[in-house]
């Protein structure tokens, strides 16, 4: 009986969690179909008398341009991070091990640098990093804006990736080296496959993360048409006066990929994290 109730249990907070995830997803999508009179007085839960996509056809037309920067930033950006912090992840799971034979504290300073770097602050890098993508000729460029979040999002991959890596038996590494493999081999056919959930794991945190990062390009991209859909729903929100209907429909289109990424692809992330639980103790 105690199996049942527990599984019940399990059940019933999975069902209440779903459900406040739920609530914001369902009030910006019907509040979207309103008219800006309605989506005012209404309660926001409160069902469309009337359903019409004038909102969301505008808004739609609005962010498209906002929406293909925010892909050809985004892609890039969260797969060279992967790959990149993955090979980091490396260079430090074999740094680390050839300094635990001396000393425990520089590997562990080693770790630490990696998330100094990773929580390191946006607001706090402000006047170097915009100086040094102004000196390089980049600002307001695909290039400028991929650089930068590449300073903060390769690190990120590099502490996500280490949590996985370093789970992989040392000894398939070990016998590599001694039948005369190079490092990037065996990282490219052995850590790499070994690792596959972690990357994808940390691929998928890396595309939300920056999908919804505001703060860099609202400060390196000047030019509206170069504008990422992150910055551009923040202009439907006015001081003179807000379009309701227009900012939920925004807010839902703006989160189109992030809501399809843990659609399709949160299995892949759970599986990163059940690979990561279950090789703990290899």
């Amino acid at each position: 009986m105690r199996p049942v109730i527990k599984a019940s249990l399990h059940y019933l907070a999975l069902s209440i969690v779903s459900i406040l995830w739920l609530i914001p997803v369902y009030a910006m999508i019907i509040n979207g179909f309103k008219s800006n009179l309605e989506a005012l007085s209404s309660p926001v839960l409160s069902p469309p008398r009337s359903f019409s996509l004038t909102a969301y056809i505008t808004v739609f037309n609005d962010l498209a341009k906002p929406l293909i920067n925010s892909l050809i930033v985004v892609i890039p950006t969260a797969f060279i991070s992967a790959f990149l912090g993955a090979m980091g992840a490396y260079f430090f799971y074999t740094l680390s091990y050839s300094f635990s034979k001396f000393s425990s504290t520089i590997s562990d300073l080693l770790f630490s640098l990696i998330a100094l770097a990773t929580f390191i602050p946006y607001q706090a890098t402000l006047i170097p990093l915009t100086r040094l993508i102004v000196s390089m000729g980049i600002l307001d460029t695909y290039i400028g804006i991929i650089f930068a979040m590449l300073i903060f999002y390769i690190p990120t991959g590099a502490l996500l990736m280490s949590m996985f890596i370093s789970v992989i038996p040392r000894s398939l590494i070990e016998a590599a080296k001694i039948d005369g493999t190079g490092d990037l081999k065996i990282f490219m056919k052995i850590v790499l496959p070994l690792s596959m959930p972690g990357f994808i794991s940390t691929l998928i945190f890396i595309i939300i993360q920056s999908w919804n990062n505001f703060f860099i390009p609202l400060i390196l991209i000047t030019t509206p048409n170069m504008r990422l859909v992150s910055v551009a729903v923040q202009s439907y929100t006015g001081g003179y006066g807000t379009l309701y209907n227009d900012t939920f429909a925004a807010a839902m289109i703006a989160s189109i990929v992030p809501l399809a990424i843990f659609i399709f692809l949160g299995r892949y992330f759970i599986r990163g994290l059940i690979a990561l639980g279950g090789g703990k103790g290899v």
